[in-house]
């Protein structure tokens, strides 16, 4: 079992997924596109975890590795791999699966609440989800349901929240993945994306929500351990 992830700013790391990768002894390896771009062989991997990113799917003619980047997500996805973005990462699965990635009438800034939906306590993987949950957002961008995708969470201004495609993809807007502790430099390195906005927090709001992060965990590890058991075959796709 090995999962690989994309990493788009130098301070959007695995966060929480990392720990649970390091606690069942899973082996981790990553594309560093702020570096490197350079993607891997599929043969070489599990799971693709695609983290956030200030950039977005559209701003392809700053940084032209976005089409290849897309490309592969595409690809990964029709070889049955487990595929997991986080906002950026969402934005990046739905365009790759043919869905309109946009900008929001409004930005969502800060610790607000998702709400999810009926779909999502039916569903073997999100079923952990409570009804209402407060999650960290920094984006500016949505995107529309892709075709076939169920959509399982939505927000005061985003109608797609979190979605899941098939036996093997799952996509958050918000960040589950960050804790207590790497939520303040997430913070810091973001206070110049800041712009007002009704849904927009200061970074010293933001700081006194932090510990919503240690609930956020406990729920994601069972998202993560769910996801753990989708059957794979000898060839390490899913079944």
């Amino acid at each position: 079992m090995h999962i690989h992830y994309f990493q788009h700013n130098h301070f959007e790391d695995l966060g929480y997924i990392g720990e649970w990768a390091k606690s069942n002894h899973i082996g981790t390896s990553v594309t560093r596109f702020d570096l490197k771009p350079e993607l891997p062989s599929h043969k070489d991997f599990d799971w693709l975890v695609v983290m956030g990113g200030a950039m977005g799917v559209n701003d392809s003619d700053q940084y032209p590795w976005i089409l290849s980047e897309i490309e592969f997500i595409k690809i990964t996805i029709q070889a049955g791999k487990i595929v997991i973005g986080v906002c950026l990462g969402s934005q990046m699965i739905a365009s790759a699966l043919g869905a309109r990635v946009y900008k929001n009438s409004e930005p969502e800034m800060g610790f607000w609440p998702v709400k999810f939906l009926p779909a999502a306590k039916q569903d073997i993987v999100f079923r952990y989800f409570p009804i209402e949950l407060d999650v960290m957002h920094f984006h500016f961008d949505t995107f529309t349901l892709p075709e076939g995708a169920v959509a399982m969470a939505e927000s005061t201004v985003t109608p797609v929240q979190a979605f899941r495609f098939g036996k093997n993809v799952f996509a958050l807007q918000f960040h589950s993945e960050l804790t207590e502790l790497n939520t303040p430099t997430f913070i810091k390195e973001l206070a110049t994306e800041i712009v007002p906005g009704i849904l927009v927090q200061n970074p010293d709001e933001m700081l006194q929500k932090t510990d919503s992060c240690r609930l956020n965990n406990e729920i994601f590890v069972k998202v993560l351990n769910e996801i753990l058991q989708i059957p794979r075959d000898a060839s390490g796709m899913n079944i």
